[in-house]
């Protein structure tokens, strides 16, 4: 595999530092999309927060690079996840989110390539502070609404949603925040999500192959994650029997605020 990666051609750094047998960086990155994997199979989303954050603290790669690399592997993570409990997506949700969601991925990452380039402190920032409050959001485990939110709602928050996966390749945070509110079993709130990824992930990696960047390199890396992303999630269905909500909640809490608060330190 390894060698199919170094006659990608040009690479970004972190494929640079990948191709080395044993480099510390590559695998802090593969930790990285391991416990990303798992949790977002378990808890049906933060999987793009934990790498991209991680790997923006650490200073391992670009945001942009990252991203693009990120969308794929969630993509198949969420496919992985969904083989079983496709059944248990709630469709009308669906739907109305993903009408405010598809367009909006396309304005994130008009976002994301001005920034890259002019603002690229700001950049990194803004994704320390939309980290924090993900964990927030995820710590709260709000009171749910005692009946499904209006489609107005959706679609507003499903845009909101797209415009973080446009830019960062991580909208999961209003997503998950509106759809744990809803008055409807955590098994359906994750297949919703995971159904959500899915779709924003598919959206985002078509515009960024179609504007050619989806790079031999991006390719390549995310070729060499796949196999951990598949061990992590095939994992997880086994995790997910024995791991209570209110764990998951705690655990993926902590990292997340541990992630942003460095991001926006730093």
């Amino acid at each position: 595999m390894l060698g199919i990666i170094t006659r990608c051609g040009p690479t970004h750094p972190l494929m640079t530092k990948l191709m080395m047998p044993i480099d510390q960086n590559s695998v802090l990155f593969l930790i990285l999309v391991f416990v990303g994997a798992v949790v977002q199979s378990l808890t049906g989303f933060a999987m793009a927060l934990i790498i991209l954050g991680g790997v923006a603290a650490l200073g391992l790669a670009g945001i942009s690079e990252t991203a693009a690399v990120v969308s794929i592997l969630s993509l198949f993570n969420a496919a992985l996840a969904l083989r079983y409990n496709f059944r248990l997506i709630d469709y009308r949700l669906l739907k109305t989110m993903s009408i405010g969601m598809v367009p909006a991925v396309f304005a994130g990452l008009l976002i994301l390539e001005y920034m890259s380039t002019t603002l690229n402190d700001l950049l990194r920032m803004s994704l320390g502070v939309m980290i924090i409050a993900a964990g927030i959001l995820l710590f709260l485990k709000p009171k749910p609404y005692p009946t499904i939110s209006r489609s107005a709602t959706q679609g507003l928050i499903g845009a909101l949603g797209g415009v973080m996966a446009g830019t960062y390749g991580a909208g999961g945070a209003p997503l998950a925040y509106l759809l744990y509110r809803q008055p409807l079993d955590f098994n359906h709130v994750r297949a919703t999500l995971l159904a959500l990824f899915a779709i924003s992930t598919l959206a985002r990696t078509i515009l960024v192959g179609a504007g050619g960047g989806l790079s031999s390199s991006v390719l390549g890396l995310t070729l060499l994650c796949l196999p951990v992303v598949l061990i992590a999630t095939l994992l997880s269905v086994k995790l997910g029997r024995y791991l209570p909500d209110t764990a998951l909640r705690k655990f993926t809490f902590l990292l997340l605020m541990l992630v942003g608060a460095f991001l926006v330190v730093k």
